[in-house]
């Protein structure tokens, strides 16, 4: 069975409404850094829906809250920002 992208759409709108409980998530602070690092890369893209932006924006924000106490790790937050702060990859060899 092929179904076109309404009939997906639908069908997923319906399986999410059904979904009563959270998904609940346990990270360690390096992978919350991370995530945090590439949600910020996905805010920038300029066809971001505003829920995606809403929901990225909110988990960026809950990731200050939990690094509170981490000036570095804030500021290494408050730079993924910027683009101009983005620096290239470099793999160690």
């Amino acid at each position: 069975m092929n179904r076109d992208d309404h009939q997906i759409a639908t069908a997923m709108a319906e399986e999410l409404l059904a979904k009563e409980e959270p998904m609940e998530l346990v990270m360690i602070p390096l992978t919350v850094l991370r995530l945090t690092g590439l949600v910020q890369l996905a805010l920038r893209h300029p066809s971001m829906a505003e829920a995606g932006r809403d929901a990225g924006e909110r988990f960026v924000r809950a990731a200050r809250q939990y690094f509170a106490d981490c000036p570095t790790v804030l500021d290494v937050i408050r730079r993924g920002d910027d683009p101009a702060e983005d620096r290239p990859f470099r793999a160690r060899t």
